[in-house]
């Protein structure tokens, strides 16, 4: 029998006081590449920890062995070398550094297992990291600050530094969050080679459709236990189209009880350029949203659709010339008043929340536009953190610490935050990244409901068959500049939309 090169046998885990995962038996085999699935909170991301030796197991519970070598050993001296890893955690952790890392950086810190570029790389090295750049597709990033790239962009570079290593094993959780159609389907080809060319593969995803058919067993947590485990059925068809689903014909003004001479504009933002570290990101934008729509901002990674966000948000300001009106603000009201009639979610407030903050004092912070809790919380703003937990069916989150939440019911608890002061406009960057599917379908009838009760919607997806049936109007973005705005049917059918999301 093929000696395995890790094994788990009766591992507990527990954190904080927490089991987290119980009498956890698993072995990973040469050739062998895993897809770990579960719903969010299922230990998926703990169980990778352990694999990777950031955690270790609970004391007389279980044992955990390496044999990378051929040699058996329990102590992860050596081990981390060869394995990689790229999560969304990853992410906020290079959006957390203080220090200003370039693309190229990063990618060479690949080369010494950790955050930073230690000594100059050699020419080997050099050479090897030219030929990732270029099968990633990522010479445009190289010179960039981090902490100023997309998403997708960062992730594209993370991905890219992972590989530098030549790890045995890439652990890969939740990286196709964030990426667009077309960076999807290129980085899931990506895996696929780096599967076939000998690196063996554990991979995590709330997608069916982002299985690459390199996947050879599964392994399926519930509740912090495996309940499954063995050869897979499950295998991606080689073709990850993005197939929309069904949608109602978007909303006419009557549906509203409104004529279009009635409707009251929100937001007006004309003429609006925006410069990122003297970079400009958004090209003299026109755009308004009126009372009776809901928004979908799309387009490629780098397009500028979360710079927009945070414009009409107020945590960015356009060049001189430009105008943005929200509501009907003046320049006599501040930014608090502006951001009492505003809700705001998007993946980079994980990033920003390192106290030991439980679920309720998170939502209750939203009351107040802030990282923590600023001011004391009142006893009717107590009641209506409760409720909307309640109405959610989140109650188990609301004395849960932050740091021991999955990151899927982190982003839970920020969506209920951004709601929680029953905002007029909800602006959501990625609302459904990490989400597993039954809480992306409830998160989706959620924003339906969100708009039934009057909230206006501005969304920022990749996914075309995310979009709640409620999202009337589209914007497509490409390079900074307007492609298309409009009627959502009519920009559905623009050519580059079409492209863009593979219709």
């Amino acid at each position: 029998m093929i000696k395995p090169l890790i094994e788990l046998a009766h591992v507990d885990i527990a954190l904080n006081g927490q089991t987290i995962l119980r009498d956890i038996t698993w072995k990973l085999r040469p050739g062998e590449h895993w897809a770990i699935l579960g719903a969010n909170g299922s230990g998926k991301s703990t169980l990778l920890k352990l694999i990777r030796a950031d955690l270790w197991p609970a004391p007389g519970k279980g044992k955990r062995i390496y044999a990378f070598d051929g040699a058996e050993q329990t102590s992860a001296v050596g081990v981390k070398e060869q394995i990689a890893w790229v999560s969304p955690e990853l992410q906020e952790r290079y959006l957390q550094q203080e220090w200003k890392l370039t693309g190229l950086q990063v990618i060479y810190s690949g080369f010494y297992n950790g955050d930073y570029v230690y000594q100059k790389p050699g020419a080997r090295q050099m050479a090897f990291a030219q030929g990732i750049i270029r099968l990633l597709g990522v010479k445009n990033l190289l010179a960039r600050n981090v902490q100023q790239l997309s998403t997708g962009e960062l992730r594209k570079a993370l991905i890219a530094r992972a590989l530098a290593g030549k790890p045995r094993l890439l652990i890969l959780d939740e990286v196709c969050d964030g990426l667009d159609a077309r960076s999807r389907l290129h980085l899931l080809e990506v895996i696929e080679a780096v599967a076939r060319a000998g690196t063996q593969i554990l991979y995590t995803t709330h997608r069916p459709e982002e299985v690459i058919s390199a996947i050879t067993h599964t392994l399926v947590l519930d509740k912090g236990r495996i309940v499954r485990q063995g050869r897979t059925s499950l295998h991606s068809t080689g073709d990850a189209r993005i197939r929309p689903r069904q949608r109602a014909c978007s909303r006419s003004h009557a549906q509203h009880g409104t004529q279009p001479a009635q409707a009251k504009v929100l937001v007006c933002v004309q003429g609006a350029t925006v410069y990122l570290n003297r970079k400009k990101v958004l090209h003299a934008i026109d755009w308004e949203m009126r009372d009776d729509q809901n928004w979908v901002f799309f387009g490629p990674n780098g397009a500028g659709k979360s710079t927009l966000l945070k414009l009409i948000f107020g945590d960015l300001h356009p060049a001189v010339g430009a105008k943005v009106r929200r509501f009907d603000l003046t320049q006599r009201n501040t930014v608090w008043d502006l951001k009492r009639r505003l809700g705001y979610f998007a993946p980079d407030f994980q990033a920003n929340y390192r106290e030991g903050l439980t679920g309720a004092e998170v939502i209750a912070s939203g009351f107040f536009s802030s990282v923590g809790l600023i001011q004391k919380v009142s006893r009717l703003q107590k009641k209506k953190v409760e409720a909307l937990l309640d109405s959610f069916r989140l109650a188990t989150l609301a004395g849960k610490r932050v740091l021991q939440m999955s990151y899927g019911e982190f982003r839970k608890v920020l969506l209920l935050r951004a709601l929680v002061h029953e905002p007029e406009v909800l602006l959501c960057d990625e609302p459904f990244d990490g989400l597993d599917l039954q809480s992306k379908a409830e998160f989706v009838e959620t924003l339906e409901q969100v708009s039934r009760n009057g909230t206006r919607l501005i969304m920022v997806t990749h996914h075309w068959d995310d979009l709640p049936k409620c999202i009337t109007h589209g914007l497509l973005l490409g390079s900074g500049r307007v492609v298309r705005q409009g009627q959502l049917d009519a920009v559905r059918a623009h050519p580059d939309t079409q492209r863009l999301f593979r219709l």
